[in-house]
């Protein structure tokens, strides 16, 4: 329950049967972490507006148009502790993104300049089997064209069993386009917006 701006009451029972905490951990401090992390995200967003393709807990990508703002978001980019990274250039030694779809949260694909592929998929264990259903262009006709719904994934998948011996067994998933957090405006074929509900 929230008291005032400074002050937050917080009520819980320790319980018996749950494990003895580590000593070296510090549940508050974890909060703060994320809840200034969100802040941080929110100031990025703040700043990029309508530039903004995708984000996420700790993530942001959005279109460099060389404006104030992009620059201004080059400046919050360091080393440091709480400062921005560039993953582009740092994880996947690339400049810039080519082409890159969403099709919700924790579900994007890229092109880059070096005709790398990055990809993240909600649900799915991205191996190679996966990687060749649900490709750039695959998600991008889901997203874009209505006739498109879903793509049916046949793979392996691992697992442990109440014996506790790894099992190989084969799934059947079927890959399609959720985006129910925000109300989606198609502009024309190559932009796609969201807002806000009751924007």
């Amino acid at each position: 329950m929230i008291l005032d701006e400074n002050i937050v009451l917080t009520e819980y029972k320790e319980k018996e049967e749950y494990s003895k905490p580590n000593p070296s951990v510090n549940v508050y401090i974890a909060l703060f972490t994320t809840a200034h992390a969100r802040l941080k995200l929110y100031e990025l967003l703040d700043i990029l507006q309508e530039r903004v393709l995708y984000m996420d807990t700790d993530s942001c990508i959005y279109n460099d148009d060389g404006s104030e703002a992009c620059k201004k978001v080059e400046n919050m980019m360091g080393s440091k502790l709480g400062d921005l990274t560039d993953e582009i250039v740092s994880k996947h030694n690339a400049n810039h993104i080519k082409q890159f779809i969403s099709a919700g949260p924790k579900d994007y694909s890229m092109k880059l300049d070096t005709e790398k592929l990055v990809s993240c998929c909600k649900g799915f264990r991205l191996n190679a089997e996966v990687e060749e259903k649900i490709t750039l262009d695959k998600k991008i006709k889901i997203v874009t064209d209505e006739n498109e719904k879903y793509e049916t994934v046949k793979y392996d998948n691992i697992k442990i069993g109440k014996d506790h011996q790894l099992k190989t067994v084969k799934q059947v998933k079927a890959y399609d386009y959720m985006f129910d957090k925000r109300m989606v405006c198609y502009e024309n074929e190559n932009l796609i917006r969201s807002f806000p509900y009751g924007y």
